[in-house]
């Protein structure tokens, strides 16, 4: 093992043990907003629970023109290769994707009546997920819209919906809509 992957590694064990000990402070129980943190290193298991339906989050833009864009999917489509069977970051990053994409829904279910999901973390970031989307994105070589966008876009918005699993030609076969946002200015 490298120098530099047995140093990644004790630090990671080192921030599991801190966020452990920052749990368990004072009691025995296992509480509290370090609990949060662990979230980013576990994917999100309530698929289990409702099988035939899975958030899809859309995305939009703007031309400069002022012309809209269809709406379209941002989800992985990797093509298999067999020598990405033990090295495989770009769809890694694409499934890490679609698990913020999950735990946005997931945030939203668990949402007080009065609740702002606005500010909440996982919304700010599918927020920077679909301007990157927009802005031409791509995981390794595959883009993360199946279309390319002509232009630099001046506006976007996103949409999560809640996609059925049967598809016909990646055309859901029913969707239903969670969550839109408010049409956003791009950044760069």
């Amino acid at each position: 093992m490298s120098q530099t992957a047995l140093l990644t590694a004790l630090l990671i064990g080192a921030y599991f043990v801190l966020l452990t000990y920052g749990l368990r402070k004072h009691t025995h129980l296992v509480q509290g907003p370090w609990l949060f943190f662990f979230r980013a290193f576990f994917p999100n298991w309530k698929f289990y629970h409702a099988a035939g339906h899975a958030p899809r989050l859309y995305v939009r833009a703007q031309t400069a023109a002022g012309d809209w864009t269809d709406w379209h999917r941002v989800y992985a489509r990797v093509p298999f290769r067999i020598t990405r069977v033990l090295h495989n970051p770009e769809v890694n990053l694409a499934l890490n994707h679609q698990n913020l994409v999950d735990h946005l829904w997931s945030d939203i279910q668990d949402l007080p009546e009065d609740g702002d999901i606005t500010q909440r973390v996982t919304y700010q970031l599918v927020t920077r997920l679909a301007h990157e989307a927009v802005r031409g994105g791509r995981w390794g070589e595959a883009l993360m819209l199946p279309v390319i966008l002509t232009g630099v876009p001046s506006h976007f918005q996103f949409e999560l919906r809640m996609d059925a699993l049967q598809e016909h030609q990646r055309v859901p076969a029913s969707s239903e809509l969670v969550l839109q946002s408010p049409v956003l200015p791009t950044w760069h």
